[in-house]
């Protein structure tokens, strides 16, 4: 079969095609982006419930007085 020619910039055809039809280039290039997704996530939540919990300890100090 034909391989699929692909954007490095465009998911399209990482989703819509079999990963054998893809370059390997491609699909190596669009499962570092997910990694690397996938840890900025990990990142943000992490931060976001560090700030919830400092913000939960400030208010429980302000409700105890």
């Amino acid at each position: 079969m034909k391989k699929i020619r692909s954007k490095h910039n465009n998911l399209m055809n990482y989703f819509i095609h079999d990963r054998q039809d893809l370059s390997p280039a491609y699909v190596r290039s669009c499962e570092k982006f997910f990694k690397e997704l996938d840890l900025i996530i990990a990142k943000t939540e992490k931060e976001r419930n560090k700030f919830k919990a400092a913000s939960g300890e400030r208010h429980q100090k302000a409700t105890i007085e």
